[in-house]
């Protein structure tokens, strides 16, 4: 007897078996559009996807042909599909604008088949390791899959009833998902300006009058590099010192546990410091400058940071809110050829205006609790996905 091909987890009530369907037959061949220049469009771009919200655009702002897209089309992107980017196109209330997408989107549409439902199918871990086999290109961007190939591929889809019940669950999960992002982007935009404010010297706690000081970021932290210990010897990896690189940092305030790391051999025999925790910020160097966290345990650092080990009469959250401003000045300073870096030393030179430490510390606090909101709503965030990529895992066969 042949075992009906099903799922792990499915709603009650429904029990027939999964059927195969080439990706072919539900897609959309491109209808290619040149804008119109005096035409305002509604556009489905890669940049935006990032946004959560297709751009509003003129015709005479677009330089490239783009394609028409319909209420409830599911948009898959060709470039480097590790990111995973997919899109429904959903038709706004308050507009009838024409809509439109770059030709770099696959357009698949709703024949016979849920658009939530292939909206998750196509952001499953499973679904994304197909497109990765099927790449062709050199790095990044450059990266694309065949869509050819992709299209003669066979999934399984359930009734058009179950369909509809498992998309509208993953429906509200990236509505729930979405929801928190704008949160997230909201208590962002608050710290910023309220930080903007209080750096600006326009915005103090009741008490505090004297004028901030003039100082060098070298006389109240000192700046200290790092470095990378011989790849090709065994003897310096795998040890249990931290040892971080940029793209660790960034989307946290803080920074506990390196990816990898390195032994006290590797550290003896590089230019790596060993930097301590609860006084260090992290301060990225080149290309990306101005990437931070706060150390929460002891590590050292690649070449691309120059850390700010803070002094003892410096609050450290206050230096750490302050970063916003020194990251600026840094790129506005940075030198550099193959890719912009800024040195130890002139990032010691830079001109800062500094409160008396009482003060600091107020402002500290405040920079701390803001964060501490932030990193909540992140977390939220991280839950959410995490359940959803279990439910993918097992709802879909």
């Amino acid at each position: 007897m042949v075992k009906k091909l099903q799922p792990k987890l499915r709603f009650r009530g429904f029990t027939d078996a999964w059927e195969p369907r080439r990706l072919k037959s539900l897609h959309r061949q491109p209808l290619l559009v040149s804008p119109v220049p005096s035409q305002t469009y509604i556009s489905w771009s890669v940049p935006a996807f990032s946004t959560g919200e297709p751009e509003i655009v003129k015709g005479s702002e677009i330089e490239s042909v783009k394609q028409s897209v319909n209420s409830s089309d599911v948009l898959l992107c060709r470039i480097n599909p590790r990111i995973n980017r997919v899109w429904v196109v959903e038709a706004r209330k308050d507009t009838d604008l024409p809509m439109i997408a770059s030709t770099e989107w696959v357009v698949f549409t709703g024949h016979n088949s849920d658009s939530y439902f292939l909206s998750a199918l196509f952001t499953s871990s499973r679904f994304r390791n197909m497109l990765l086999s099927e790449v062709a290109g050199v790095t990044g961007s450059q990266k694309r899959f065949q869509i050819a190939s992709v299209l003669e591929r066979q999934e399984y889809f359930p009734t058009q009833i179950e369909q509809a019940r498992i998309g509208l669950l993953f429906e509200k999960v990236d509505n729930l998902i979405a929801a928190e992002k704008r949160k997230l982007n909201l208590l962002q935009k608050k710290k910023t300006a309220l930080l903007r404010q209080i750096f600006g010297q326009k915005l103090r706690f009741k008490g505090y009058d004297n004028s901030w000081k003039p100082r060098r970021l070298g006389e109240i932290a000192t700046v200290v590099g790092g470095g990378t210990p011989d790849t090709n010897n065994p003897l310096y990896w795998n040890g249990d010192i931290n040892w971080f690189t940029p793209a660790e940092i960034g989307s946290n305030a803080y920074a506990s546990k390196s990816e990898r790391r390195i032994t006290k051999e590797g550290l003896e025999h590089s230019s790596a410091k060993l930097l301590p925790a609860g006084r260090t910020i992290l301060f990225t160097s080149r290309a990306s400058i101005g990437l931070t966290a706060i150390l929460m345990a002891d590590a050292c650092t690649n070449q691309g940071f120059q850390s700010l080990v803070v002094s003892d009469r410096t609050d450290m959250f206050f230096l750490f809110g302050l970063c916003n401003q020194i990251k600026k000045q840094a790129i506005r300073n940075a030198a550099g050829s193959t890719f912009i870096e800024i040195s130890g030393k002139q990032l010691a030179k830079m001109p800062l205006q500094i409160p008396s430490l009482d003060e600091q510390r107020r402002i500290g606090k405040v920079v701390r609790t803001m964060d501490s909101l932030i990193a909540v709503a992140t977390r939220k965030i991280d839950l959410l996905k995490l359940k959803k990529k279990a439910l993918l895992q097992q709802m879909f066969v």
